[in-house]
Parts: C-alpha cells; structure tokens; sequence
C-alpha cells in the first residue's frame, strides 16, 4: 500500500491563548489624599512709621554737614539678607459675630521685623550709609479653630518699601514710613477625598491704611499649567487582545488577493487609560494552498506609532456595543525573505453582544496610499477580545445642592 507522506513545513503556528487579560483600569474614582488644608488665608498691606537713631560715627558727618549749611537727605532701600521677618507673640480666644454668624476666632499677635539700608545726602553727595532695623507689630483675626496654635500659622513679608520723610530730627533721629505686605495662612494637615481648584485669598477684613499710589503689593499668582504637554489626556476607552483565529480569509498584496491562513493579534491598547502605553503585534500565517502562487506571504507587523483611540458604538454593516479605532504607522516584516516595508494602518476593534464573536478589522496602506493588506475578521471569541470604558472628567455629572 502506497502512503501520501506531506511534508513538515518550515514553520509552526503558537499555540492559541483562551482568554484576553482584561485592560488596567484607570477610572476616575474617590480617592483620599494628605495634605495641608488651609483653614485661613490672609493678605493685608501696612504703613508703619519708625524712629531711627543715626549711628555715632554718621551723626557726626551729618552734624558737621548742617553747620556748613548743606541740605541733608536719605534714601532708603531693603537689602537681599537678611530676609524681614514675621513671628507670633501671642493669641488669645474671642467670640466674635461675622455676617450675623457667631465664630470663635483667634487674635493673633505678630511682631514684623526689617532691615533696611539708609543713605546720608549732603547737598546730593553720599555722606555716609549704615543698616538698621525696623520693628512693628499687628494683631490680625484669623479662624484659627482649636488645637491649632502658632504652630499651624504661617506668616510671611512679600515686600516691603521704605521712604524716609523730612530731614533730621532733634537728637540725631531720622523718621521711616515703611509699608509691609504680609501674607498669613492657617495650616494643618488633613485627609481630604477631594476634586479641587486653585482658590483665592479672602480680602483682609480688618480695616489698614492702603499703601501709596505708587507702590503695590504683587498679586498672588500660580504658574500656569503647560495643558499641551502636561497632563495628557487620557483615552475614553480602552481595549485588551489575545486572539488567534485559523482558516480566515484575508486580502493582500498588489492588485489585493485572497488568502487563507491564521491570524494572531495581541494587543493592549490604553492600558490604565494612558495613551502612551499602547501596544500590539499582528502576525499572519499563510497556509499556502496549491492554487495560490503567490507563494508564503506569511508577515508580521509591528507599529511604531499608536493614536490615541477614536471610541465607537457604530460600524457600518456590523452590529456592535461598543469599540475603538487607532491608527498609526509601522513595519511589516515577511516571514520566508525577511523583506521589510513601512506602512500606515488602521486597526479597529469591537465588542459585539454577550457570548457572541467579537470584530477586528485590519488595514495596511502604502506610502502611496494604495491598500495592501485588508483583514475584516468578525469569528473572534468573545473572551479573547474585550473593549472597555474608561470614566473621565467629561463622564461625571457634578450637581450642587
């Protein structure tokens, strides 16, 4: 008896994997987070007038200056180092009304610190220059809830100017206008499930003389986020494969031919929603029947670029739930020569009911546009193809009550 032996091809299919391992969510959701809660916050600008007692060795300068009949004046300016300074020296517990509300409020001591450079003019000629150090005090209301004490304050000078007024004063003294501008906050630290926005200080409610025309307070200002570099969006949907499907028809090659044969497509596309982490791979094994020429066409492709994914619930002819489509370039790589060539594709997947065989199309084109490979498989099983979405921003519904 005669026996037809085949013979073993070169090559051998991967064994199939059953199910798909399902994407990683990366939802929108409660979350609990540490941080500093500030209770109050505070802006105030202050004009203060100090006497400063010129140093010995300058007064002398200057009282010789005056009997020559020279016109003495100063100039004033706030050195780098060392940084003013704002200390608490006391609080003490009040019950106050605020907007017909009844609050229990803390008065808080805060002594303001400076040191500023002056310059003696005679007749417009340095004369000489010396440092001193300037000292004002404030009590400040602030919600200050107990435990929290001055430990939980935060009090800082932003800016501050100084302008010496008239000339010199009986006894070697000069008069110093300084304005401060001080921002208070009250910390503590909380956990907080939050969604949050940049907030603003309140306006100080304790009346204070407004700083000169000519000098201002900077405004309370954030870094603007860089939105088209950071954060990036994430996807509105998401999707996992693990599917190889034998004996499928597909089209490829120029003119576009029909051919029979495996696909294998593993694929995760958007894992934890992020864009960047798309990944997949397409193999297809030719199964070479006689009647094809053609001979092995058998490739892999692998992209080297991955859209973010356009989500779908429609696709013309197909029933379906719910899908995605991306796009992107790539290497398609034949298996029996080795050759390579660079093409676009567009790669979309679809769930279709529960239980029912799920869809991938695949489209390859040249970089003359022309289409080289189509595969339209819609036999997929149900477990080896899943389409999720991911819950952002736009998904949630915020109600006030």
């Amino acid at each position: 008896m005669n026996h037809i032996v085949k013979p073993i091809m070169g090559r051998q299919l991967p064994t199939p994997t059953p199910t798909a391992t399902p994407p990683i969510p990366n939802n929108l959701q409660e979350e609990c987070i540490r941080v500093n809660k500030v209770y109050d916050w505070v802006v105030l600008a202050n004009s203060y007038r100090n006497k400063i007692a010129i140093p010995d060795d300058c007064r002398a300068l200057v009282d010789a200056a005056i009997r020559a009949g020279q016109d003495i004046s100063f100039s004033c300016v706030e050195p780098v180092t060392p940084a003013p300074t704002c200390s608490v020296v006391g609080i003490r517990r009040e019950t106050i009304v605020v907007g017909g509300t009844t609050v229990r409020v803390g008065v808080v001591h805060f002594v303001f610190s400076a040191t500023v450079q002056l310059t003696v003019f005679a007749d417009g000629t340095p004369l000489c220059t010396f440092t001193t150090t300037v000292q004002f005090d404030q009590e400040v209301v602030l919600c200050l809830p107990e435990p929290l004490d001055e430990d939980n304050i935060v009090c800082r000078i932003s800016a501050i100017e100084c302008n010496p007024t008239g000339s010199v004063l009986l006894g070697g003294m000069v008069q110093l206008d300084v304005i401060v501008c001080v921002e208070i906050q009250v910390e503590a630290e909380v956990k907080l499930e939050v969604l949050a926005k940049f907030c603003s200080p309140r306006p100080n409610t304790i009346p204070v003389p407004s700083p000169t025309p000519s000098f201002r307070c900077p405004p309370i200002v954030f870094p603007p986020q860089c939105p088209p570099i950071f954060p990036v969006r994430n996807c509105d949907c998401q999707a996992s494969v693990n599917a190889l499907v034998p004996n499928v028809s597909i089209s490829l090659g120029i003119p576009l031919t029909v051919a029979i044969g495996t696909i294998q497509l593993i694929a995760d596309i958007c894992p934890s929603c992020d864009p960047s982490s798309s990944s997949f791979t397409f193999n297809f094994f030719d199964n070479v029947l006689p009647d094809i020429p053609a001979g092995d066409q058998s490739f892999s492709f692998s992209p080297t670029s991955i859209s973010s994914p356009t989500c779908i619930t429609v696709l013309p002819g197909l029933a379906i739930l719910t899908g995605l489509t991306v796009t992107g370039s790539g290497v398609r790589t034949f298996t029996s020569s080795g050759a390579q060539d660079t093409l676009t594709y567009s790669l979309t997947l679809a769930e279709t009911g529960l239980g029912l065989p799920d869809i991938m199309i695949l489209t390859l084109t040249d970089q003359s546009g022309v289409l080289v490979f189509t595969a339209t498989i819609t036999v997929i099983p149900d477990e080896q193809l899943l389409v999720r979405d991911c819950v952002t921003f736009g998904d949630i519904v915020i109600t006030t009550p």
